[in-house]
């Protein structure tokens, strides 16, 4: 076997720098700004395997690439000979791939800098067997272009000058990774040429010496316009009052619901007047306190509130009410704790002071009794959507009025960490302490006081993408965590469903040690396809997605969030697609759009300020959004079944 390795690697190496020799053969890239460009095949760069991939010369001149089954993102990486390249000048990148296999295959891009950027430029292909296509990405995307540089701070996205990209510096790009999310099979492609063009976003260029302050008094960007903003009180009444009308023309669009949005048109099953799960015909499912079949529909944090950084900002806006102001001084706030990064993560921003924009337009629009009409708002919406669940990290007010079935969450957050533990949400907490234990009981007792035998509970999330580390002894500890919780919510909370703790990353053990003691293991997902799946090794168990979202930037915010959509069109398109192939897949029993309102304009706490919202911060919903949530409720649970269902909705 050791032989065979060596073998393998020096074919490998001699494959990569035929490669190399056949691209160098070709006109230089990566020179002097023209209609277009071809970066690969280049003198200018070399095309490199991913991690757990083979790569080889395919006699049509394209390179071939074959993806294993240990590595997250397999594929090929393509090079800068120089390091870097200055991009700046582009506007689109294309990719030209085809599917060298029988089965369809997702091929992605994601554009690499020099350091980390925020948004990175990126996009996707879904290639049926044998077939050809491109990956077409804009990468300034941005709408707004700035005349000359202005520090600006606190956001993962704003308009930058010429050649700064958006949130990405297009003037040292290093690479390119072509790559497919491994799903447990090995999967083929292949890269026929990379380009680079003038096309792009049509960018409206703003003054920098101008653009202070460019927040208005809703919260919204005031130096453009699109569909749906709002310019006066007159406007914000207008758009309440045609909601409500067309609330009044809108039932909930699944058929046969029952009280919960479960199928009541489907088989009745064992009612044990709580949540539980069941496997029907190959086919997990959740099923509701009166024993009908239930796919979680759902939104994470339901409810108004979206406050973002004023301290050390102030002349971004164009206006702030006084503090005691009678009728928005309530929506001030003040933090003291550092974030977990971004602007006010420095000590020296320390305490700042906040104003939540979305609060303060609910109680424009909505009147002194904004919180009461908004929760019953927030029901009937959700009804009329089509979403049968408020999700993680929503408001108790709205949950607890149990008129949807909710999920809600437990923290381990103030536990003691575990040492030489890291991630972005900061140390895995330690399973071994007392503490531990100790902590999430008290919690758990003080949760279960109030929903201990609510039926409207679906579950119980506990901690949120932890930082599960490679070592080989997190397998020892993802075991002590996972069972130390089940313990702990059987005694405290012996009703609701465990439904672990949103895993993002992690080796094959997190997965197997989750499924041995969830009842449903949970995972975030931030791609074009819920691609996710137990090992072969795990428990067979069900699962759901307990984030994914899509953004654009046709509305007048800075950010997509981290999938990128070109429109609001394409995005409704995604969210169809994406909840639909959790339908179809026999684990998947839901999945939580995050979140219910976009994010402030110029960040929440951490800087984000993507546009992920179904509500603006106006509290106007987005009609596109809207119908993709209603479309998907309307045939979801014949779907699931594998029943043949009309664009009605109706039985066939």
């Amino acid at each position: 076997m050791e032989r065979f390795a060596i073998i393998y690697r020096i074919m490998r190496s001699l494959l990569h720098r035929l490669a190399f020799i056949l691209a160098s053969a070709l006109p230089v890239a990566c020179a002097a700004a023209s209609d277009a460009v071809v970066l690969w095949p280049s003198a200018a760069t070399a095309l490199h395997a991913q991690p757990d991939s083979v790569i080889a010369p395919l006699p049509d001149g394209s390179m071939g690439v074959e993806t294993g089954t240990e590595y997250r993102w397999p594929g090929v990486r393509m090079d800068f000979a120089d390091g870097e390249c200055d991009l700046s000048q582009y506007g689109r990148v294309s990719i030209a791939v085809s599917n060298t296999t029988d089965k369809a295959v997702v091929v992605n891009l994601s554009v690499k800098g020099v350091a980390v950027q925020g948004q990175t430029p990126g996009g996707a292909v879904t290639l049926p067997p044998h077939a050809a296509d491109e990956i077409c990405v804009d990468i300034r995307n941005m709408p707004w272009a700035l005349d000359a540089p202005l520090s600006l701070a606190g956001m993962r996205g704003c308009p930058k000058a010429p050649g700064e990209g958006s949130t990405f510096d297009l003037r040292r790009v290093r690479s390119f990774h072509i790559f497919v999310i491994q799903r447990g099979a090995v999967e083929g492609f292949s890269v026929r040429r990379v380009a680079a063009t003038h096309s792009c976003v049509r960018q409206k260029t703003l003054s920098a010496r101008e653009f202070l302050p460019f927040v208005d008094r809703y919260g919204q960007f005031a130096h453009d316009d699109w569909t749906g903003k709002i310019h006066d009180d007159e406007e914000l009444e207008a758009s309440r009052k045609a909601e409500d009308a067309w609330l009044g023309g809108h039932s909930c669009p699944i058929p046969d619901a029952d009280r919960f949005g479960g199928w009541a048109g489907g088989p009745r099953l064992k009612a044990t007047g709580f949540f539980r799960t069941e496997k029907v015909d190959g086919k997990w499912w959740l099923v509701d306190p009166d024993g009908f079949l239930f796919f979680s529909h759902g939104v994470d944090c339901v409810g108004h509130g979206g406050a973002t950084g004023v301290g050390f900002r102030e002349r971004y806006f164009s206006w702030l009410p006084a503090k005691d102001d009678p009728y928005f001084g309530e929506f001030w706030g003040r933090i003291d704790r550092p974030a977990a990064h971004g602007f006010y993560k420095e000590k020296e921003h320390l305490p700042f002071d906040t104003f939540d924009f979305h609060r303060a337009n609910a109680r424009r629009k909505y009147g002194p009794d904004w919180k009461r009409i908004g929760a019953e708002l927030t029901h009937a919406r959700m009804r009329a959507w089509g979403l049968n669940t408020i999700a993680n990290w929503s408001n108790p007010e709205i949950y607890g009025m149990r008129r949807t079935p909710y999920t809600v969450q437990l923290g381990t957050y103030g536990t003691p960490r575990l040492e030489g533990s890291t991630g972005w949400w900061g140390a895995l907490p330690d399973p071994f302490n007392p503490k531990f234990e100790a902590t999430l009981r008290k919690r758990a007792k003080d949760m279960a006081k109030t929903m201990r035998d609510d039926p409207w509970c679906v579950g119980v999330f506990v901690d949120n993408e932890l930082s599960w580390n490679d070592e080989p002894r997190m397998k020892d500890v993802a075991e002590r965590y996972f069972s130390t919780v089940r313990r702990v919510l059987r005694e405290e909370l012996p009703n609701h469903l465990y439904l672990g703790c949103r895993i993002a990353w992690g080796r094959e053990a997190i997965y197997e040690a989750c499924a041995r003691h969830c009842d449903v293991v949970s995972v975030n997902i931030y791609s074009r396809e819920p691609s996710r799946d137990l090992p072969p090794a795990a428990e067979d168990k069900p699962m759901i997605v307990g984030e994914f979202h899509f953004g654009a930037l046709d509305r007048g915010l800075f950010h997509t969030g981290l999938v990128a959509t070109r429109d609001q069109a394409e995005r409704a398109a995604c969210y169809r697609n994406f909840v639909n192939a959790c339908l179809d897949h026999p684990r998947y029993v839901g999945a939580h759009w995050f979140q219910w309102r976009d994010q402030p304009l110029t960040g929440r706490f951490d800087g984000e300020n993507y546009q992920i919202g179904f509500v603006t911060v106006t509290d106007a919903p987005y009609p596109e959004l809207v119908k993709a949530a209603r479309d998907v409720a309307r045939a979801m649970y014949r779907r699931r079944a594998d029943m043949k269902v009309s664009k009605t909705g109706d039985r066939r």
